[in-house]
């Protein structure tokens, strides 16, 4: 076929231009030559190909591509131009094959010679042009892609190479290997450095360090003195040679960081759906974020407890978010990353229904992976260990400051926060973590609690799941045949119906075993006492765990819980007794349904408050104190005012019994009639003392009956 392209065993290569297939001749033309082009037997060449004398090439070197947005006038210009003495001649032969003939060639070009001023070579250099350039239009293209030897180093020499200098400055110098070396050493000294130089600064320096000719001192200090600004390289000298020599990864890493450069300018190439080998629940990427919230505790709205931390489960496959933990623990908290992946592989119908929300398992599907990406940070230690052996996982976790590779997930935060924070009060501002300048306190806003929270994030993973579109994610044939939208749940679905792979499920007890938090509870008279709770169950009465901590003393037993919500924890039975629940006792219920977290701020509030009060009780307790030695000095006072200093010790102890029963029938008589008895023992007390004196004697008959 026309244009096609063989080569020699010697190297040389050819071009087909034109096949006559009555006369079985084929014009070709070389390609390394100005020669015209010349006839050759179409036997004599199928002969060469058929010996590998000569062999097909595949690819055409010899034509460039441009764009046409690309070329400046000038080109265009000289293009044009070029292609209309082409057209001229091809119009002047009578047919395509005449032109590679002389006889008929030769008048065409003369003529265009007379036409466009233009000289036998000029001519022929742009009908070979033409031919080398595989007969196109923009093979006449002028070449100034080849001009000024372009990412071709020169040889330096004594005359200056360059633009002249203007001024008085000097001719100037040339840049040789030695100044090169003191440019690279320059910018390895203070470019590439976390102070952050600017370039100027640079080159400022390397004159100081490696082009001064002497010292001098003044004031006791040695100053640099430079040499001659005719022997001294330009900053367009340096700039220059900086843009050559620079690398832009050491550049980045250097001034901002290697993290700097790994997770914001290195090259990122593939698709995360790739990774997780076409199949559902395959690669479960997992991550935590501090979401950009205040909340109010749940004991009291009145108090902030600060932002929560979000854990995510996502299947890299269909994008599906698989399952959540919302809780205070700290960031890459392996219990936290524990809580989401259990959540991911059980039926959330329960734990929905916490919170009000009513789904089916088909709503939020759920699977044991196969694989778990995260990021070196809650899945690193021996702790995970037991969760991969027991339950069949390979844990993966991506290099240090690569977000990238977890970028599902990444975007799954994102989106989050940006459907919460629209209607949310105390949401942080812009990302930032602190107000500026007279802006008001985004924290005072706060009113969500950690369970109002939940139930947001629960509704927003719902929409996700079966209503958010992937505007990126790439469809394969059979999906788009069978109409399925970018759609996670719908992506699930068409895996499962038709991807390699089955999912896998496991015993809520052996997920909860090996992923729930483990921890030590111990068993006492009045229950099993974890975090200052009490639990009990049918099965530890049956057993008499209580009576036998209270006869032998308590011990401590091994249990496994979820830190979202204690009102049961998991002891580990040993043998075949599997997991055994406990729930909060009744007088304890105020616990009910709390997790870990606020429980405990609902007892670090007891105890503020029982403080408050104790140091309000100690203050009144010295109140007391002081009114109770008041009393008592008032009593020793009066006492000793009306003793008889004349009885003796015995007398004075004898008859305390007597004494006491008519003290105690005064005090019954006084208790039924007080007001009265007061007013006549004062009358009578104003009229005589032999009057009071007698009624003193009427109050201590022995009968007990007193008239009025």
């Amino acid at each position: 076929m026309e244009n096609m392209l063989f080569k020699y065993g010697d190297g040389k290569v050819i071009r087909i231009l034109h096949i006559n297939r009555v006369s079985s001749i084929i014009y070709v033309i070389d390609m390394a030559s100005n020669r015209w082009a010349y006839p050759l037997k179409m036997d004599e060449l199928r002969r060469f190909q058929e010996q590998s004398e000569i062999i097909l090439l595949e690819e055409d070197i010899y034509c460039r591509i441009f764009i046409e947005e690309d070329l400046s006038d000038a080109e265009k210009r000289k293009r044009e131009h070029a292609w209309g003495i082409v057209k001229y001649i091809l119009n002047n032969v009578e047919t395509e094959e005449h032109l590679y003939l002389s006889k008929y060639r030769e008048p065409a070009i003369k003529e265009a010679m007379q036409m466009f001023k233009l000289s036998y070579n000029g001519v022929k250099n742009l009908l070979i042009r033409y031919w080398h350039g595989a007969q196109t239009k923009d093979s006449l293209l002028p070449s100034y892609h080849r001009c000024g030897a372009k990412r071709r180093e020169r040889i330096s020499g004594n005359h200056k190479r360059g633009r002249p200098r203007s001024g008085e400055r000097g001719i100037g110098i040339n840049v040789d290997d030695k100044m090169k070396k003191v440019f690279k050493q320059a910018l390895n000294r203070y470019y590439y450095s976390e102070r952050n130089n600017s370039l100027k600064i640079t080159y400022e320096l390397m004159l100081r360090d490696s082009f001064v000719k002497d010292e001098v001192e003044q004031n006791g200090i040695k100053l640099p003195v430079l040499i001659d600004k005719s022997h001294l390289p330009t900053y367009q000298q340096f700039l220059y040679w900086y843009k050559k020599l620079n690398n832009p990864k050491k550049e980045i890493s250097k001034r901002k960081g290697t993290r700097a450069y790994q997770q914001n300018f290195r090259t990122i190439i593939g698709d995360s759906t790739q990774d997780a080998g076409g199949a559902c629940g395959s690669l479960l990427q997992i991550d935590s974020t501090l979401f950009d919230i205040y909340l109010t505790s749940s004991v009291s709205r009145d108090l902030i407890v600060g932002r929560p931390i979000v854990f995510l489960c996502v299947d890299v496959y269909s994008r599906l978010i698989m399952g959540i933990n919302i809780s205070f623990e700290s960031l890459n908290s392996y219990s936290g990353a524990m809580v989401a992946l259990a959540n991911s592989m059980s039926s959330k119908k329960e734990f929905a229904s916490k919170y009000g929300i009513t789904i089916e398992d088909k709503d939020w599907p759920f699977c044991v992976p196969l694989r778990v990406m995260a990021d070196r940070g809650e899945l690193v230690g021996k702790q995970i260990e037991n969760a991969i052996q027991g339950l069949g996982i390979t844990i993966q976790n991506s290099p240090p400051y690569h977000a990238d590779y977890k970028g599902i997930i990444e975007v799954a935060f994102a989106v989050m926060n940006s459907r919460v924070k629209p209607f949310a009060e105390g949401v942080v501002i812009n990302g930032k973590g602190f107000k500026e300048r007279g802006e008001s306190d985004h924290r005072l806003r706060a009113s969500l609690s950690i369970e109002d929270f939940t139930k947001i994030i629960i509704k927003c993973v719902l929409f996700h799941n079966k209503n958010h579109v992937l505007n990126d994610y790439v469809l394969d044939e059979l999906m788009i045949e069978e109409g399925i939208e970018k759609i996670p749940i719908q992506i699930w679905n068409h895996g499962l119906k038709h991807k390699k792979g089955q999912l896998r499920v496991l015993s809520e007890e052996m997920i909860k075993t090996h992923l729930y938090p483990i921890d030590r509870a111990l068993v006492s008279a009045r229950g099993v006492s974890y975090k200052k709770m009490l639990y009990a169950s049918e099965y530890a009465l049956k057993n008499q765990w209580f009576e036998k901590a209270r006869i032998n003393g308590s011990w401590r037993v091994n249990i496994c819980f979820d830190p979202r919500d204690l009102t049961n924890i998991y002891v580990i039975g040993e043998g075949d007794e599997g997991l055994i629940k406990l729930t909060l006792l009744d007088h304890l219920l105020k616990y009910e349904n709390k997790g870990i977290e606020e429980i405990e701020q609902m007892i670090k509030h007891e105890q503020t408050m029982d403080e408050r009060s104790k140091e309000r009780e100690l203050q009144e307790k010295v109140h007391l104190f002081a009114e109770i030695e008041h009393i008592v000095e008032e009593a020793k006072r009066k006492t000793a005012s009306e003793r008889d200093f004349g009885k003796s010790k015995s007398q004075r102890l004898a008859g305390i019994k007597e004494n006491q029963r008519q003290e105690r029938l005064f005090q019954r008589a006084k208790e039924f009639h007080e007001t009265s008895i007061v007013e006549t023992i004062d009358v009578h007390a104003e009229e005589s003392d032999n009057e009071t004196e007698d009624l003193r004697m009427f109050f201590n008959n022995d009968d007990g009956d007193y008239d009025e």
